[in-house]
Order: C-alpha cells, then sequence, then structure tokens
C-alpha cells in the first residue's frame, strides 16, 4: 500500500511540477517587450485546471492551474477593454480592486506567433527560481514514483504465476 502511495503521489508531484509550478513563474514572459501600461479592475474570476478554456489571448486553452479572471482594464492612452486575464496574474482577491497591468507581447513561436498577454505591473519572471523549483519538484516526484514502482513491481513479482 504505501508502495503505491508512493508510486501516486510521486506522478502527481512530477506533474504539479509541469501544470503548476512551470506556469507560476510565467517563463514566456521573461524578456519580452511591454507595449502597454494601465490598471485593471477584476469582475469575476475562476481557479480552473489542467487545462482549460480562456479568451486570453485567443480563444485557446491554457494549459496549467491559476484563476482566470475577467476584467476592465483602463490603458494609459485612454482606451478602454474587457480582457480575460489568465496565469493568476488576476485572482479573486482582486475582485473590484484596481490593479497596476502591463501588456506584454509574448513570442509563442519564435517569431511568428507574438500574442499580447497582461501581466501585473509588478510581475517579473524568475528564470532561476523557475528552473530550481520546478527541477526540484520533478525530481522528487521522479524519485517517489520510482520507488514506488519498484514496491509495486516487487510485489507483483513474489506472487506465483497461477495467482495473476
Amino acid at each position: 500500500m504505501l508502495a503505491l502511495c508512493s508510486l501516486l503521489l510521486g506522478v502527481l508531484l512530477f506533474l504539479a511540477g509541469i501544470f503548476v509550478v512551470l506556469p507560476y513563474f510565467g517563463l514566456g514572459a521573461a524578456g519580452s517587450e511591454v507595449s502597454a501600461r494601465g490598471t485593471a479592475v477584476a469582475q469575476q474570476c475562476r481557479f480552473a485546471g489542467p487545462i482549460a478554456k480562456s479568451q486570453a489571448p485567443k480563444r485557446e486553452n491554457v494549459i496549467g492551474f491559476g484563476w482566470i479572471c475577467r476584467a476592465r482594464v483602463h490603458w494609459s492612452d485612454g482606451s478602454v477593454q474587457w480582457r480575460e486575464v489568465s496565469g493568476s496574474q488576476l485572482t479573486d482577491a482582486d475582485v473590484g480592486e484596481e490593479v497596476a497591468v502591463v501588456e506584454r507581447q509574448i513570442d509563442y513561436s519564435r517569431g511568428s506567433d507574438t500574442r499580447p498577454q497582461i501581466y501585473r505591473a509588478d510581475f517579473e519572471p524568475n528564470w532561476f527560481l523557475a528552473g530550481v523549483s520546478v527541477l526540484a519538484t520533478c525530481l522528487v516526484g521522479f524519485f517517489l514514483a520510482a520507488l514506488g514502482f519498484s514496491g509495486v513491481s516487487r510485489r507483483f513479482k513474489g506472487k506465483s504465476p497461477a495467482a495473476s
């Protein structure tokens, strides 16, 4: 039983490294250009994942767990837009509050597909922390899964062929 729990926990941790920890750091924004500044007021938010339908930035799926909020954005040029903000940049705690935001041009496929995405103005992606966090989470998950797998496989090898 302990081996099976270890296997399941290991797989869950490994997947969490990819679907929770990696999206949290917003690595796509690292080095991206800020194209606009403004303030956003979230009207409603939902927590979704691991794959969620989103209007941000182009009505596509968002991978990972996190908050997706519908917000009214007042840009510094005077324009106002309704936008969906994903990646937990806004959360349910921000509903009704003004939050300083920037729009970054995220390059999804090396120059051929640049899309605008909204981030908190104080958010700065950190490659080092992201790398260490994802690596640590995935390694612990892999280690636990390997221990669990070896325990489960030993248990099945110990049974007689007639019992299988």
